[in-house]
């Protein structure tokens, strides 16, 4: 069932009272000051029941300009205006100054309704249609029905009825799918329920111990209790008005213009990015560092204003701008809100917020204001584009969720679109937006593009250092491209890179494609006279020290380089610090004890020794790296296998 919330708007003393209690049958003035005032002061709640089954919400809100904060908590939820003009006073400065934020608050469908038609005569009763006409021109209730009621008499409500039941089933549908969001604008303590929360539930829904999260606190609490419209229930759903009763939570944790929602799906801020409209009543112009009074929701709070792509905006004119708030605020990307000038009071403009927690620096760049662009025109992918971008590392689809302020399901929808559009690129030559790496992680094409230009330039430099090496350890070039990322995250990324063809990974050493070690000719000397010694001494070889010595003291810097650089190029096999054998001897001496252990439990030092056919040193370094490498384990006097021949 569609869940349709009205609002009433207009002037102080215009009759929305009253006119909603012939509608429904319900006052909606519950303080007694308001009884006693005869104005309201607090957004009033009731329900309008079809005949067809149907029902819909309607929110009284207060129309004195005292009281206009009041009015904008209430109208943060409503699907529907009901503009409330006199016949007896015609359009008033408030009626004009609500309309202005029910259009910035993005309300698109209404009627304008004309009460105490018992008080006007007909050529007044003209009058006040041609004002009424004049008023709504150029904003969403132009064209739209007008009715004539006295809520006294009762002329005209059956219409009213009528006219509101067939402007409800055009109404939008509110996304029940996705994680809820109430924001708070009464709180009060029950007996036996603990404290409760009510509100308009403007996404989502919400059950009975479902956890919920306060914010900007994020206590969280469990749903005890749930009612709808005054009746208990297990669910409420978008567009209804709710009570919601919370367990465990002091009064003086939570606040009117707090926000109940879902666990972790509301981002709060200090900081918003958003598109500023100006309304066309007003004589005064926003300038860089003006201070406003915003409204979103049931919140207030003081912003300073910094303008993105012009000097000043005035009247009937838009912007982008950022907004530092003086308190955090919980928010989505498309919510709307209202600014206003409180000395002297004044309603000024409003907006929507196109990004709820900027991760960027304030800046006026064309490639801020395309970002911008993006978020507020762009499609539902290409946000999704710009976001994993912006993220800059790897990201998860609940993260992407909700830093793109997009629900989990659509936010999954639109990456699966995404890569595998990915997967068409060589035939479709377009260039991939996003990359998969494992299960769950992503990255940014452009962000892979980018760490790939810099490993280029890293290794660049790391093979004019460091000639003779073929290349730089995977943890030393882990740490310098990604420093802030999980261990197995980063070499997610690294593997990408070496899929894109970027970069070679060998034996654990990242170099570029084309790179080979060269040797100048005393280096090629070097080698070719160390190449002779491990050959000749097989597994009885000196120690990098006792090889030093063959060489002069002018070739020493030279005889270091070229041994690292057949360490790192894999040419010698480490088996202990003072110990290398040539990668051949190597594997040798790994075959003849794999081969041992195909007839045998287990390998003494004096077997192996013989297997190998040199020393006692050599034959237990040897079984000492094989334990190191969890192949073998020692049990008494003699070794058998632990993991495996596998392990090397």
């Amino acid at each position: 069932m569609k869940h349709v919330i009205i609002g009433t708007a207009g002037h102080v003393d215009h009759g929305k009272t009253t006119l909603v209690k012939a509608l429904t049958g319900i006052d909606t003035d519950r303080l007694e000051e308001e009884k006693r005032r005869g104005v309201t002061i607090e957004p009033g709640f009731a329900y309008l029941d079809f005949n067809d089954g149907s029902r819909a919400g309607i929110i009284d809100v207060p129309g004195h300009e005292r009281f206009i904060r009041n009015m904008l908590a209430g109208s943060g939820g409503v699907d529907l205006a009901m503009l409330v003009v006199a016949a007896d006073e015609g359009v008033m400065p408030q009626t004009r100054e609500h309309l202005g934020i029910l259009t910035q608050l993005g309300i698109n469908d209404g009627i304008v309704v004309v009460t105490k038609i018992d008080r006007a005569d007909d050529d007044w009763m003209e009058l006040v249609e041609d004002d009424i006409k004049q008023l709504v021109a150029g904003t969403f209730l132009e064209g739209k029905q007008v009715v004539k009621v006295s809520a006294a008499t009762g002329d005209g409500i059956t219409e009213l009825k009528k006219s509101l039941h067939s402007i409800m089933d055009d109404a939008k549908e509110k996304n029940t799918d996705i994680p809820f969001r109430l924001p708070i604008d009464r709180v009060f303590p029950v007996d036996g329920f603990g404290i409760v929360v009510t509100g308009t539930l403007i996404e989502g829904s919400v059950e009975v111990g479902e956890t919920a999260q306060l914010l900007p606190s994020g206590e969280k609490a469990p749903v005890r209790s749930l009612q709808v419209h005054g009746e208990n229930a297990q669910t409420a759903y978008a567009g209804q008005r709710t009570a919601i009763s919370l367990a465990g939570v002091k009064r003086t944790n939570v606040v009117k213009g707090d926000v109940l929602a879902s666990e972790g799906t509301v981002n709060v801020s200090n900081v918003i990015d958003v598109k500023l409209n100006v309304l066309s009543e007003t004589k005064r112009i926003i300038k860089n560092g003006s201070e406003l009074h915003l409204y979103h929701g049931a919140r207030t709070l003081l912003a300073k204003v910094f303008i993105l792509d012009k000097a000043e905006v005035g009247k009937d004119e838009a912007c982008f701008a950022r907004l530092k708030l003086k308190e955090p605020l919980p928010c989505k990307r498309g919510d709307r809100f209202v600014v206003r000038f409180y000395s002297p009071m004044e309603t000024l403009g409003g907006g929507i917020i196109l990004d709820s927690c900027p991760k960027s620096k304030l800046s006026r760049s064309e490639q801020m204001l395309q970002a911008l662009r993006v978020r507020e025109l762009g499609s539902g992918d290409e946000i999704i584009t710009l976001v994993a971008y912006e993220i800059g590392l790897v990201f998860s689809a609940k993260e992407l969720s909700k830093r793109a302020d997009i629900d989990i399901k659509t936010c999954i929808d639109s990456l699966g679109r995404l890569i595998a559009l990915d997967e068409h690129i060589s035939e479709a030559n377009t260039t991939p937006s996003i990359i998969a790496l494992t299960q769950d992680k992503y990255i940014s094409a452009k962000v892979l593009n980018r760490l790939s230009k810099e490993c280029t330039e890293m290794l660049k430099a790391f093979h004019n250092q460091f000639p003779l090496r073929q290349g730089m350890d995977i943890a030393e070039l882990r740490q310098k491209l990604l420093p802030k990322t999980e261990i197995s995250e980063a070499n997610a990324v690294i593997t990408a890179l070496c899929a894109a063809g970027g970069v070679s990974l060998k034996s654990n050493e990242l170099s570029l494609p084309e790179y080979k070690v060269e040797y100048s000719n005393t280096q090629k000397a070097i080698y070719n006279k160390l190449s002779s010694e491990f050959k000749t001494a097989k597994f009885d070889v000196k120690s990098p020290d006792e090889l030093a010595a063959i060489f002069t003291k002018n070739e020493k810097k030279d005889f270091d380089q070229v041994l690292k650089s057949m360490i790192t190029n894999d040419e010698l096999a480490m088996v202990s610090k003072q110990i290398y054998w040539l990668k051949p001897n190597y594997d040798k001496a790994v075959s003849l004890v794999k081969s041992h252990f195909d007839s045998y439990s287990t390998i003494t030092l004096a077997e192996c020794r013989d297997i190998l056919g040199t020393s006692r040193k050599y034959a237990l370094a040897f079984l000492e790296h094989l334990d190191g490498k969890q192949v073998t384990t020692l049990q008494g006097e003699a070794r058998k296998l632990a993991k495996g021949f596998s392990q090397l």
